[in-house]
C-alpha cells in the first residue's frame, strides 16, 4: 500500500572520471570483432570494479565515484534479489547523483553497506519495495544512520511509478520497460539518468491504471519504451499516445539486449550530447561501463553513477563482447571501459574485450 513521502533536494554531485577511475590494462583484443562506423585509434584502458558478491559490487561502485569530500545526500537501497525495484531506483538514483546501495531481504544490514552510508555522511534513504523486498528490520537499521522514506506500491508496476511520480522532476523524457523481464531495460536506467528523466515499469500486455496517473503526474516530455512488440505490446504504446496526446512515444529495440542497450546508448550520445568530440567530429568518452546482460545486479548499481556524468552502460555476455557492444565502443571513442562485477559474471575473456 502505498505511504506518503516528500522530496529532499540532490545536493550531492558524482562524476565518474578517468582520475578517479585509476589505473586499467590495455585491451589487446579491441581491434577484432564486429564492423564499426567509426574505429578507435587506439584500444581503450580496462579496469574491473567488483566487490565479492553483488552487495560488494554495488558498495566498490560507489566508493569509486563518490570521494570522501563531496559525500552523497541520498541513497537509494532495493533488494539483492529483486530486479524490479533496483531497475526503477538506479534511474532515481542517477538524478539525485546517489548510489544505488543493495541489501538482502532480511537480517542484518550488511557491515559494508552500513559503512559506506557513514562515510557518504548520507541524510535521506530511499527504500524501492515493500517488507518481502527490504524488511523492516533492514529499515530499522538503516534508520539508525539517516531519515528513511520507503517506497511500497501494490505491485512492481505501482512502486516504481509512485518512487518517480514522487521524486522525478517533471517535464523530462519517461523511460518505460517491461516489468516481466530485465533484459532490454538494463540500459535503460543509464539513459534516463543522462537526460534527467525516470523510468518505471509497464505490464507488457496493458498499462496498469496506477502507472497511467503517474505518468500523468511526470507530464513527461517524451517517452521512451523499451523492446519490441514482444517485449511491450502495441498495445501499450497506443495507451501511452491515446493518455499522452502530441508527445513523442518511440520504441528502442534490437535484435537482443546488448544491440538494444548499444541503441539506447547511441542515441544519447548522438549530437548533442554533453560528450567532448575531437576536430573530426568523433566522440570522444573517457569511459564506458560494461556489465552483464544475464546478471542484473552490477549493471543496475552502475546506472545509478553512469547517468549522470554521460557514461553509456554497456552490455557483455560472461565469456565474450558482443559485435553490438563492440561497435558501440568504437564508435563512441571511449578511451577507457570499466568492468562493473567479478570474473565469475564477466569472465577476464570478455573483460579483455574479446568479441564473440
Amino acid at each position: 500500500m502505498r505511504t506518503t513521502g516528500w522530496r529532499a533536494a540532490a545536493l550531492s554531485a558524482a562524476l565518474i572520471a578517468t582520475t578517479v577511475l585509476g589505473t586499467a590494462a590495455s585491451a589487446s583484443a579491441y581491434t577484432t570483432g564486429a564492423t564499426a562506423t567509426t574505429a578507435a585509434t587506439a584500444p581503450p584502458q580496462v579496469q574491473r570494479i567488483a566487490g565479492d558478491d553483488r552487495i560488494g559490487t554495488a558498495v566498490a561502485v560507489s566508493q569509486a565515484v563518490f570521494t570522501d569530500d563531496d559525500g552523497a545526500y541520498a541513497a537509494f537501497i532495493a533488494s539483492a534479489a529483486s530486479w524490479p525495484d533496483a531497475l526503477a531506483a538506479s534511474a532515481l538514483a542517477a538524478q539525485y547523483r546517489a548510489p544505488l546501495l543493495l541489501v538482502p531481504a532480511d537480517g542484518q544490514l550488511p557491515e559494508q553497506v552500513r559503512a559506506e552510508l557513514h562515510r557518504l555522511k548520507v541524510e535521506q534513504v530511499y527504500v524501492l519495495g515493500g517488507g518481502k523486498s527490504v524488511s523492516d528490520r533492514i529499515s530499522a537499521q538503516l534508520g539508525d544512520l539517516a531519515l528513511v522514506k520507503r517506497f511500497d506500491g501494490n505491485d512492481r508496476y505501482d512502486t516504481a511509478g509512485y518512487a518517480a511520480s514522487v521524486l522525478a522532476d517533471p517535464g523530462k523524457p519517461l523511460y518505460i520497460a517491461s516489468g516481466a523481464g530485465f533484459a532490454d531495460a538494463l540500459g535503460g536506467g543509464a539513459a534516463a539518468g543522462a537526460v534527467g528523466g525516470a523510468l518505471v515499469l509497464t505490464d507488457p500486455a496493458r498499462l496498469p491504471m496506477s502507472l497511467s496517473d503517474d505518468i500523468k503526474t511526470l507530464a513527461p516530455s517524451s517517452v521512451v519504451v523499451l523492446g519490441g512488440p514482444g517485449t511491450v505490446s502495441d498495445a501499450v504504446v497506443g495507451q501511452l499516445k491515446t493518455l499522452l496526446p502530441g508527445t513523442p512515444v518511440t520504441r528502442t529495440y534490437g535484435a537482443d539486449r546488448y544491440e538494444t542497450a548499444a541503441r539506447t546508448s547511441a542515441q544519447i550520445n548522438g549530437q548533442g550530447s554533453p560528450s567532448s568530440k575531437a576536430a573530426d567530429g568523433v566522440q570522444n568518452l573517457s569511459a564506458v561501463m560494461l556489465a552483464s546482460g544475464t546478471s542484473f545486479p552490477d549493471g543496475l548499481a552502475g546506472a545509478a553513477v553512469s547517468g549522470p556524468s554521460g557514461v553509456p552502460l554497456l552490455l557483455t555476455g560472461k565469456d565474450c563482447v558482443p559485435a553490438s557492444t563492440l561497435a558501440e565502443v568504437r564508435r563512441l571513442g571511449a578511451q577507457r571501459v570499466v568492468v562493473l562485477g567479478g570474473p565469475t559474471v564477466v569472465s577476464p575473456a570478455a573483460a579483455a574485450l574479446n568479441p564473440c
